[in-house]
């Protein structure tokens, strides 16, 4: 999906046998008590505006608004997670002017990183605010999507002529990788997942023998690629792997046509692929972000293409498959887990009479 497209009924047995294992899928039985979703109270900007971003790293939480991006850039604001469970805004360090941040990332210490593009001609920069001074690396290609971390190991991701990844290993440093790409082609990465010492990185390779790609490296090795799967005209839109080495994608099959319809799609350990059904695919539309929570469970944060788009989410327990909210107008984009348990997705409303989007932060308590 390019930046201007951001902001403008059971489970296959695959995943039954890696991740519930002796439930029934044939009759699926939702929780007797399910925990309800509450629309967090945030003081967002005038304008139209969405949650872009939602991280957590240990007890530290902070989430990102971001209003409609103009020549000089965007307003943003930006959201700290209390111990008491509300959300108080936070004043970051100014941002590079005319910067659109489109993630954040969290390092132990509760320190932000920031990734996003410039305004105008949309260069990549990344903004490190984990060190002393805040530094801000800049790289003529057509903008970042995403970064993530764990410790001092963090990655972005983004567009670029043979694919945009950039790694770092300390506060401010940040490395131009070199990819097992042409570098001839149109390539992006839309989304990272870094867990255990292990980063993979999902997007495409307009040139190359498949759209499709897959990277994954540790701190201390080169970039590979993994097999490609899942449908054979998907988009991937979003990743995330287990500690025992299953690997999910997400997106969007016929992305820019008439009838776009979301995926999941499951790599287990051997290196064998398997698409999983999901509930209403057509309607749902497109898979932006997969939570795998911490007792096994999948969150799938979801929307679609153009104005008609709807905000879902779903919930792939041991019991069944679920939409776990009320659709929407408007969109999901990411979800992710705090410390206590709870679960946090965040995106945007649109009102259906004007067009206009008002950003939105939904919590499920423990």
């Amino acid at each position: 999906m390019k930046l201007s497209a951001l902001w403008k009924p059971l489970l296959a047995p695959a995943l039954g046998i890696i991740l519930f294992p002796g439930c029934s899928l044939d009759d699926p039985v939702p929780p007797t008590a399910p925990a309800l979703w509450q629309e967090v109270t945030l003081d967002l900007m005038d304008g139209d505006s969405r949650m872009m971003a939602v991280d957590f790293n240990g007890g530290y939480g902070m989430a990102m608004a971001v209003t409609a991006p103009a020549k000089a850039g965007a307003e943003h604001r930006f959201f700290r997670l209390r111990p008491d469970g509300s959300w108080l805004q936070d004043d970051l360090e100014p941002l590079p002017g005319g910067m659109v941040a489109m993630d954040l990332a969290l390092d132990t210490t509760g320190k932000p990183v920031l990734a996003g593009y410039q305004m105008p001609g949309l260069p990549s920069i990344v903004f490190d605010l984990r060190g002393p001074q805040p530094v801000a690396t800049e790289q003529a290609s057509y903008g970042m999507l995403t970064v993530a971390g764990e410790g001092t190991f963090m990655v972005a991701g983004g567009r670029s002529n043979g694919g945009g990844l950039w790694t770092s290993a300390g506060p401010g440093q940040w490395n131009f990788d070199i990819l097992p790409l042409t570098r001839t082609n149109d390539s992006g990465f839309r989304d990272i997942d870094i867990r255990d010492g292990r980063a993979v990185a999902c997007g495409y390779d307009d040139g190359a023998d498949t759209l499709k790609v897959i990277l994954t490296r540790t701190s201390a090795t080169d970039w590979e690629k993994i097999p490609a799967g899942g449908p054979s005209t998907a988009t991937y839109l979003c990743v995330a792997q287990t500690g025992a080495g299953t690997l999910f994608v997400g997106g969007m099959v016929g992305a820019g046509g008439s009838a776009p319809r979301a995926f999941l799609s499951q790599r287990a350990a051997d290196g064998s692929w398997a698409d999983l059904i999901l509930p209403d695919a057509e309607g749902l539309h497109g898979v932006m972000d997969i939570l795998i929570a911490a007792d096994g469970s999948i969150y799938l944060a979801c929307m679609g293409e153009g104005d008609q788009t709807r905000a879902n989410l779903i919930h792939a327990g041991p019991t069944g498959v679920f939409p776990e909210i009320t659709p929407f107008p408007g969109g999901l984009l990411q979800v992710d887990q705090a410390a206590d348990g709870s679960i946090y997705a965040v995106g945007f409303r649109r009102n259906p009479v004007d067009g206009a989007t008002r950003g939105v932060m939904l919590v499920k308590s423990p």
